[in-house]
């Protein structure tokens, strides 16, 4: 079960004492709802909805009898557009350069000996909490017991088709997969090598390192990211050794249409946020690898397509009368589950229908639709003729 509440002054006094700021700061924060309250299955938690101080939007103080946790939100990480002038001015002199997976961030922690799974946004998601518990419980346990769980927790990336949030097909985890990627100590990230001899000693999945490159090597760098745009994979994130500077990221060619094409799907939500990041990134690779007239000819076209395939065709089934929803599959191992899911949605204003329901290998597999405001938009369109938008 897990709800909203409202807090109570004592709830304040700890998330004060927890973040080490003014009481009164921190109710008036509550008051807006900047910060807000939560309980998730006999677990209260804190969750700051924005920055705030040294603490990221996302982070979650946990309540225990007597003693308060805080697990600080993950940082932003900033993108690259121009490599050839970010690596060698950014960096000190090596890149470990990671594999960046197309899914969702998520933190693990383990409290009174229960994986909860935290989101970007700072929600312990029941969908998530359940399908790491059940692939990695045991090992993420022993792990933080040997480290030590209130000094340690991981964050990482959720991949696969099976999750409510982002779905990319991957060989190497096709339904569900939770991949490593930083490895905290205190709220401060370990280096990759550290994280890896130590997740792989409990045989908990990490992000591949793809190589280790010298800042300068920006030829190395293309090469790695052309074989990743050629595999239709994400893009890389780049570190270095020991953590010195922070980290960047940069995203293929591939990823940038493709993600424009499943945006305008839902062209008046996900569309809008989509689209000019992604075309903004196109046009600093275009200007650095200096392409010609045909090479930027077929790039437009390709973004031209990606942007009004996916809307035509979502306006061309509004107008047959049929629903548009964005549709996946969860596993689920009861109906409990699945109901506790559907209510967390509803609570952050989502909206979800069971589409079907069959059975696969003692499991529940759900096929779920997250209803649209763009069908609704599409349809008040199609009525009227006008635009919403001028």
């Amino acid at each position: 079960m897990t709800s909203w509440i409202k807090p109570e002054q004592w709830m304040i006094d700890v998330v004060a004492e927890a973040l080490g700021i003014d009481r009164s700061r921190v109710e008036y924060l509550a008051s807006h709802k900047t910060i807000r309250f939560r309980v998730f299955r006999g677990i209260l938690y804190a969750m700051l909805k924005r920055d705030l101080g040294e603490y990221y939007e996302g982070t979650v103080v946990i309540f225990g009898r007597g003693w308060s946790r805080v697990v600080p939100g993950y940082p932003h990480i900033q993108r690259v557009v121009l490599p050839s002038v970010a690596l060698p001015r950014h960096f000190i002199d090596k890149i470990v350069v990671e594999e960046k997976l197309n899914g969702y961030n998520v933190r693990v922690v383990l409290v009174d000996n229960n994986i909860y799974a935290i989101t970007r946004g700072g929600f312990i998601c029941p969908y998530t909490t359940n399908r790491i518990t059940r692939m990695l419980g045991e090992k993420l346990k022993s792990m933080f017991r040997e480290l030590d769980p209130e000094d340690y927790f991981v964050a990482g990336e959720v991949i696969g088709l099976e999750n409510p949030y982002t779905r990319y097909y991957y060989p190497e985890a096709p339904r569900f997969g939770y991949f490593v990627f930083d490895l905290f100590y205190r709220g401060t990230p370990m280096p990759p090598s550290k994280r890896d001899e130590v997740t792989e000693s409990y045989g908990v999945p990490h992000v591949p390192v793809l190589g280790i490159i010298d800042k300068n090597d920006i030829e190395g760098f293309k090469e790695i990211v052309k074989r990743l745009n050629n595999d239709g994979r994400e893009g890389v994130v780049l570190r270095d050794p020991e953590y010195r500077v922070p980290p960047l990221k940069y995203t293929t060619t591939y990823t940038n249409i493709e993600d424009i094409r499943i945006g305008m799907r839902f062209f008046m939500e996900e569309g809008r946020s989509f689209l000019f990041s992604r075309v903004i990134r196109e046009i600093f690779r275009a200007y650095e690898e200096d392409l010609g007239p045909n090479k930027i000819e077929q790039l437009a076209t390709e973004i031209g397509l990606a942007i009004l395939e996916p809307a035509i065709d979502t306006v061309r089934s509004v107008a047959r009368g049929v629903s548009v929803y964005e549709e996946f599959e969860l596993e689920f191992s009861n109906e409990d589950e699945l109901n506790e899911f559907i209510e967390y949605m509803s609570e952050m204003g989502i909206d979800i229908v069971v589409l079907r329901k069959t059975k696969r290998n003692g499991m529940i597999l759900a096929k779920l639709g997250k209803m649209k405001e763009t069908a609704i938009q599409v349809k008040k369109i199609l009525e009227s003729g006008l635009a919403p938008i001028d």
